[in-house]
């Protein structure tokens, strides 16, 4: 390295210390650090722990000029001069990002003026991909900004998971991110500290850009800026060199993203400040040879080292990285733990109709004709479960474990059984369907909450572990690849555990055998990972479940995942299908030899219906499609598995 890039590194080194004494570093929408390195000598990974502060603010937060009064909720994040906490509206419930920062922080200087000025730049900004700006006030002790709650964090939160990212799913975040900047720089403010952990994202997966702290307004056509500031990690040269900047260093940033996305750190990160700004000065990175060659020029064409010949926005978006290369309209939320699969040669995306769905599930053969042409009959009586003795509390070292002699493995023991269900769907379909029906003739009925127990959460880990999930009586479990299942009390104080065979035992908590020790880890993983990230699949207001509920014994016997949608068969017979697309959901369950079907619809409200009701009334047309698709499932399940599923 030439003794002028060490002497200009120096200096900007130097002088990026200075200018970042005193500055914020704070974060908004979610949570997540922004680690500007404040005067450090060693630049941190962004996604580096934060350190904790004694100052916390009230339980109740009130606004006496809109007479809103806040509860707050848990910490999502910290900076350097504010606290994030989400601020639940007590008059909407409305959860917030709530930005507090203690008036004490910034009494020195210009600091109160640099946050009003943060507060009037973010105020005026409404994008879909920018973070939502909600109100702000003051009181005695705080200045709270409040803000959109992004409840699946950052991107700094996904990488940090998922050590690298696929091309598809960086298209996905990066279109949208150049989507955000086109329009915060139409609106003539320069972001200057985009990075992935002010990349939030929402409940929906789609990026919020965040943190305008740094943020600037350009006066006039070619004025550049001559502060140094940002995250070293994604700081351009000439911003380090002080020779004047503008848009052209979000481009930088883009560049820095793109790389960081695709290869797992920045493209300049070391581990030292110094070393950091020696690279950028000189332009010295390395970019992977399993990057493609597309990701490849687009990176060094953003990383230019003259900002003149650095793309727009517009020309970004029109290179053959994304031009060329498959785009997910949507992604689920399970990227934020696990890869998605995409399909080997996608097509360009087109709006999906049932028609489609009911095609989706490949190789589904025609049920025999004995069971298509049998009438069904619907006054089976269901075989009565074999009743469990109950568990008795016991110390450790007497500890013996109960076996269940396979009574949730052999579905014979339940009242459901595949060929039953298959035939509930069936009669179901055949009914006429109505473009209207009065509620005299079908309406949903009231059934108890342990009536209808259902997957709330998911997660598919099948790439390292299995597949987690959580039921309605907020029991937590996790189907092994391996096929053996655990499962965890609403209570958290017992778990059920069961064998490849279907051997059930159970143990306290804090006495599972020294083999289930790693499983249990894993599935007390599983359950953080779905508490922190997922929300419940739909509404059931009248069937509250307590936390202290016994264990109920079921757990996921069998499940397959396609596209477009997911199938999970629990232990007591209980069919679900999911529609990815729409979060629909198709809930078969019987309870005293009676058959109900309940509809979660697309507002995530929950509809139960008795099969009869069906039968005789017919129901509207969506829910009759989504009923065809469950049919079409359960059947290629059975092709696969045999009818005693």
């Amino acid at each position: 390295m030439s003794p002028g890039v060490i002497a200009r590194a120096t200096k900007a080194v130097t002088a990026h210390v200075k200018e970042l004494k005193g500055k914020s570093s704070s974060n908004s929408g979610s949570s997540g650090s922004n680690n500007n390195c404040n005067g450090s000598s060693s630049c941190k990974p962004e996604y580096g722990p934060i350190k904790s502060r004694d100052n916390i603010p009230s339980d109740m937060i009130h606004n006496f000029s809109t007479n809103t009064t806040y509860k707050r909720g848990k910490l999502l994040g910290k900076g350097g001069f504010a606290q994030c906490y989400e601020l639940i509206d007590c008059n909407t419930n409305i959860v917030y990002a709530g930005k507090i920062i203690p008036h004490s922080r910034i009494a020195k200087g210009n600091q109160k003026q640099k946050i009003l000025r943060e507060i009037e730049l973010h105020r005026n900004l409404k994008h879909k991909h920018v973070v939502e700006f909600h109100s702000y006030f003051e009181d005695s002790d705080n200045v709270y900004i409040i803000l959109e709650n992004c409840s699946r964090k950052s991107l700094v939160h996904v990488l940090k998971n998922r050590k690298c990212l696929q091309e598809q799913e960086v298209r996905y975040y990066v279109r949208q991110l150049i989507d955000g900047v086109k329009y915060i720089h139409k609106n003539k403010i320069i972001h200057r500290d985009l990075k992935l952990g002010n990349m939030f994202l929402n409940k929906d997966m789609q990026v919020k850009i965040g943190d305008f702290g740094l943020a600037t307004t350009v006066n006039h056509e070619g004025e550049k800026k001559m502060t140094v500031c940002g995250t070293p990690n994604y700081i351009a040269p000439e911003v380090l060199s002080k020779k004047g900047h503008s848009y052209e260093a979000d481009i930088w940033a883009i560049g820095c993203i793109l790389y960081a996305l695709l290869v797992g750190r920045p493209p300049f990160q070391t581990s030292t400040l110094v070393e950091t700004y020696f690279r950028i000065t000189a332009n010295t990175y390395t970019i992977p040879a399993n990057i493609s060659p597309a990701a490849e020029k687009l990176i060094s064409r953003c990383l230019h080292a003259l900002p003149s010949m650095r793309p727009s926005l517009d020309e970004i978006a029109a290179d053959e990285f994304f031009t060329c290369g498959y785009i997910p309209k949507s992604l689920p939320s399970t990227v934020c733990l696990s890869a998605p699969k995409f399909p080997d040669h996608p097509k360009p995306a087109r709006p999906m109709s049932y028609a489609d769905l009911e095609n989706q599930v490949d190789n589904v053969k025609v049920i025999t004709n004995a069971l298509h042409n049998r009438k069904a009959d619907w006054e089976v009586t269901a075989q009565k479960q074999e009743h469990k003795p109950a568990i008795r509390e016991t110390d450790c070292d007497n500890l013996v474990p109960t076996s269940s002699n396979n009574r949730h493995f052999d579905l014979s023991s339940f009242s459901l059984n595949a060929t039953v269900l298959l035939e509930v769907l069936e009669s179901c379909i055949e009914s006429p369907i109505k473009e209207t029906i009065s509620e005299d003739h079908i309406s949903s009925i009231h059934l108890n909450s342990q009536d209808v127990v259902w997957v709330t959460k998911w997660v598919d880990y099948t790439n390292k572990y299995g597949f987690g999930f959580q039921l309605s009586d907020n029991s937590i479990g996790v189907f092994f690849n391996d096929t053996s299942r655990i499962v965890i009390a609403p209570d958290q104080r017992l778990i059920q555990y069961n064998d490849v065979t279907g051997k059930e035992s159970r143990y306290p908590i804090d006495c599972v055998p020294p083999k289930l020790e790693k499983k249990k880890k894993l599935l007390l993983l599983f359950a953080r990972y779905m508490d922190e990230y997922l929300i419940k699949g739909g509404e059931f207001t009248d069937y509250s479940v307590l936390t202290d509920s016994p264990m109920s014994g079921l757990y996921l016997k069998k499940w397959f995942r396609t596209p477009r949608a997911i199938l999970m068969y629990l232990s007591n017979g209980t069919l679900q299908v999911n529609v990815l697309s729409d979060h629909t959901k198709i809930i078969i369950s019987c309870n005293q030899n009676n058959y109900f079907v309940t509809y979660i619809d697309k507002r995530r409200l929950a509809h139960t219906y008795s099969v009869v009701s069906i039968m005789k009334n017919s129901c509207q047309p969506e829910l009759k499609e989504r009923l065809q698709f469950t049919h079409n499932m359960l059947e290629h399940l059975i092709n696969s598995e045999g009818e005693s599923i």
